[in-house]
């Protein structure tokens, strides 16, 4: 038996350029029996590519597998060329290839290849089943590349090539080989992916091979067109071979035979995780009007509303085989990605509306929606986090958002976690957790005193007459501060009226060190006596969410002393020598000496003092 493993040179070597969607990770399935490379190879080519352009039911993707029938060792040079001109730098490898001279002698073995990008095969999965016409079925286990391997993540693929003709002993054969088929599956236990492929040359649903393949078992066979029969017109669209009206190194007869299949197991028909795509399941150039007669005759139909692009994907399917590709396509496992914040806060103790917000994706590279499962996902949270919230996540680049509220309850430096968890089949990153620190201060705690919690106080002083505008200073504290406080805000106070005034009742962000509040009471004029007033002077939590308001109670008492007489300049009692030396001083000026009031310090006010003089 011959085997060989390794990939041409020309698949090695990857062309600078990838194709659009190189990185593409849904599966496209596609098997085609090759009739040992009898057919143009230019027609093969272009037909090889169209499988990877086909969007006639929807969506074009090059495919991960391509699954050949009647390959000889002699062949394998020339196919590795084929592909390589089909789809320019698309890392196509191929999978581990066995044969024997009496499987070459007998029409040629199963030769697979796989996209290295999307796929990787575990060759300890690679056996050969002999089904039977001196040929063997070669089984493929393939893993779906950044995906943890598990049983939901790999795929077993068997291609076959059973007995031809239609003899009863024929049949018969046929059903030995489904037997051995289904025998090896089964031995590989329940909930196996599993894609059974090739031509079966079956020619009706009533044989007994096509019995084998679907009956109940571990690995029953989904007949992705039903189980209904194929035979005669009603059932063209179904038929596989042959392309062609004329019979010569390659078979003729027409379209009239449904002989290659893609069968696969009920896992993948759960559509959990990786699945089969309803729908996409079809004989690639084959539009249901050509029975009985070759695909390329009179025309063609097969890519709506562009009969150029479906006549010639018809004509190189008549040079290229004798059968033509079965194509389907699989959606593969999501792929979960989430972040979240790091931190949150600061906030004050109590602040309402506070969130983490937990951003969730699908990342799995696919060319569309359909070739990925839903990301149905649940995010919980715990610790400072809660809540419990279950989404479908949107594809990537695009996110689906969840908040999560925020217990503000207790003050301190908090941790919560963001649990993100996913039950779909296969799913990669199936259980993510994202911690999220931050911080809850304690509110302020503004007072007139360093020690208690003084939320009115009375400030008294006391002033000479005429002595100007004097400035009163109050401290305010953020009583008890250390850095788990919030600090504090002076935010301004109410107006006060003559001869008091505020200077400055503003100050934010008060820790430790206490503010200075200012105010002003002008002795201009005063006659002695004492003055009241109050005001609410208004405090608040540094701007942070939480915040509140605390307003404080804040009087004054004020007691101008001094004399009545308005010589008095220095409100002692006498009028002597202290009073003229403040009036000389404010001699020519505005000032407190400006005894009649005329706007300026001078002799007149002299001579009022010199009138009033007592000692």
């Amino acid at each position: 038996m011959l085997k060989n493993r390794l990939p041409s040179l020309a698949l090695a070597l990857l062309a600078a350029a990838a194709t659009a969607d190189s990185a593409s990770a849904q599966v496209r399935v596609v098997n085609y029996n090759l009739a040992k490379l009898a057919g143009s190879a230019t027609a093969l080519r272009a037909v090889l590519a169209e499988a990877g352009t086909d969007n006639a039911y929807g969506f074009a993707v090059t495919p991960s597998v391509l699954a050949f029938q009647e390959i000889r060792a002699a062949d394998l040079a020339a196919l590795d060329g084929h592909i390589a001109a089909a789809f320019p730098g698309v890392p196509f490898v191929r999978a581990t290839y066995t044969t024997s001279t009496t499987e070459d002698g007998a029409g040629g073995a199963q030769c697979l290849y796989y996209r290295s990008d999307v796929l990787a095969e575990v060759t300890s999965g690679h056996a050969d089943i002999s089904t039977g016409a001196s040929r063997n079925s070669d089984r493929w286990l393939l893993q779906l590349n950044g995906y943890t391997a598990s049983s939901a993540t790999r795929f077993y693929l068997y291609a076959s090539h059973l007995k031809a003709s239609n003899t009863s002993a024929d049949a018969a054969e046929r059903n030995t080989g489904a037997t051995a088929l289904r025998n090896n599956a089964n031995a590989l236990g329940a909930g196996v992916h599993t894609i059974f492929l090739g031509d079966y040359n079956l020619y009706t649903n009533a044989e007994s091979a096509y019995a084998t393949m679907t009956a109940a078992g571990n690995a029953q066979a989904v007949d992705p067109l039903g189980p209904a029969n194929w035979v005669g017109a009603s059932g063209a669209i179904k038929h596989t071979q042959s392309p062609r009206d004329v019979t010569g190194t390659l078979i003729g007869g027409g379209v009239d035979d449904r002989f290659d299949f893609q069968f696969s197991t009920t896992e993948f028909h759960d559509n959990d995780g990786l699945s089969y795509i309803a729908g996409t399941y079809r004989t690639l150039g084959n539009d249901g009007l050509h029975y009985n007669l070759a695909i390329n005759t009179g025309g063609n139909s097969y890519f709506p509303g562009q009969a150029a692009r479906s006549n010639t994907l018809a004509t190189n399917l008549f040079n290229a085989s004798d059968h033509m590709p079965v194509v389907a396509d699989y959606q593969v496992p999501p792929v979960m990605q989430a972040t979240a914040p790091s931190t949150f806060g600061p906030v004050i103790r109590g602040a309402t509306g506070i969130t983490v917000a937990v951003q969730v994706s699908n990342a799995a590279s696919v060319v569309t929606p359909l070739g990925v499962d839903a990301l149905a996902a649940t995010v919980a949270g715990s610790g400072v986090l809660s809540g419990s919230q279950s989404i479908t996540a949107a594809l990537a680049p695009s996110s689906t958002t969840v908040t999560l509220p925020v217990n503000t309850a207790v003050a301190g430096a908090l941790s919560g976690t963001a649990t993100i968890s996913t039950t779909v089949e296969g799913a990669q990153n199936a259980l993510i957790t994202r911690t999220v620190t931050g911080t809850v201060l304690a509110p302020s705690s503004p007072s007139w005193s360093l020690k208690t919690n003084q939320t009115a106080r009375t400030v008294t002083a006391s002033f000479g007459r005429n002595t100007g505008v004097q400035e009163i200073q109050v401290p305010l504290y953020n009583r008890g501060y250390t850095t788990a406080m919030a600090r504090l805000d002076a935010d301004g106070a109410n107006a006060v009226a003559a001869p008091f005034a505020i200077i400055d009742a503003t100050e934010p962000n008060i820790a430790a060190t206490p503010a200075t509040l200012r105010f002003s009471f002008d002795t201009t004029g005063l006659a002695p006596g004492d003055y009241t007033q109050s005001t609410t002077v208004f405090t608040s939590d540094e701007n942070l969410p939480g915040a509140l308001s605390r307003p404080l109670t804040l009087g004054f008492t004020v007691t101008v002393t001094g004399s009545s007489n308005p010589a008095d300049l220095n409100g002692d009692g006498f009028v002597n020598a202290s009073d003229l030396s403040i009036l000389l001083a404010q001699w020519g000026t505005v000032g407190s000496a400006d005894i009649d009031g005329d706007g300026i310090v001078g002799g007149s006010d002299l001579a009022v003092l010199l009138a009033a003089w007592s000692a």
